[in-house]
């Protein structure tokens, strides 16, 4: 990502995301407990990609996980 792009990382200390579940864990209805939807990850992927940026998750199980999100910045026109 180049540099007319925001970086955001959202880190927590949690048990983390299991390897066989991180390719999956933005797939809508996917539900790691018995509350929930399953499509809060889902509508967050949706609502970054529509604003043209990408989102990635990073985790070791039993240590939390790394979500990072590109946003693109865009220059606000002068009036």
């Amino acid at each position: 990502m180049g540099p007319d792009r925001v970086i955001i990382t959202v880190t927590d200390s949690g048990k983390g995301i299991a390897p066989d579940q991180l390719e999956a864990i933005f797939t809508p209805y996917l539900r790691r407990k018995l509350t929930g939807t399953g499509l809060g990850l889902a509508v967050v992927q949706n609502i970054i990609e529509q604003h043209g940026g990408a989102i990635k998750v990073k985790s070791i199980e039993g240590k939390g996980a790394v979500f990072t999100i590109w946003l693109p910045v865009i220059a606000r026109q002068q009036d």
